[in-house]
């Protein structure tokens, strides 16, 4: 469905139990559904990149990298830590990205959704490009921004994690994430 009108976006996909299912309905030569011609095709499943990257919200500012870097050390090695600061106030944020040089650290690290790291009840997700975190945020008005900015980011007192509440958060039930296209 399309979420900006709630109207078909004119395909789906359909699981069989028994993947013959899929072979005997290649072999049909037309298929008609609702008076109207479709066209069935095998959906392959696409490569998904690893996972490499973690989103680390509610964390105390104050932190030291060290700390960070002792902390999620203990999962597997770290390629790259970034602590974005806020322009106006030249202080750091309330949360990190952490990118470890393996997936499985990763894994390891979701196992729990909260940490906490230097007195802070840290929430870890998968981190997001910089283009689906703004569509979450400023997105097209769809159902999916209502709770924008009224979550608690847990632990960490003063703004910590404020404006990234929503950051690394999985796309909504029943948004299309991409996992197939038809060949």
């Amino acid at each position: 469905m399309d979420p900006n009108t709630g109207r078909s976006r004119g395909f789906g996909f359909i699981l069989f139990k028994d993947a013959a299912s899929v072979e005997k309905v290649l072999d049909q030569k037309e298929h008609r559904l609702d008076g109207r011609v479709i066209d069935p095709k095998k959906a392959m499943a696409m490569k998904k990149d690893p996972v490499k990257k973690i989103f680390v919200g509610g964390l105390n500012p104050e932190a030291t990298e060290e700390k960070i870097r002792e902390y999620f050390g203990e999962f597997g090695e770290i390629e790259a830590i970034e602590l974005p600061m806020d322009p106006k106030l030249n202080k750091r944020r309330g949360f990190v990205f952490i990118t470890f040089k393996e997936e499985e650290p990763v894994k390891k690290v979701l196992e729990k959704k909260f940490h906490t790291i230097s007195g802070s009840k840290c929430e870890i997700k998968v981190a997001q490009p910089k283009e689906v975190y703004q569509q979450q945020q400023y997105g097209s008005g769809g159902r999916g921004n209502r709770n924008r900015g009224n979550r608690g980011s847990g632990g960490g007192g003063g703004g910590g994690g404020q404006g990234s509440t929503n950051y690394g958060k999985s796309q909504r039930r029943g948004g299309h994430q991409n996992n197939y296209k038809p060949y």
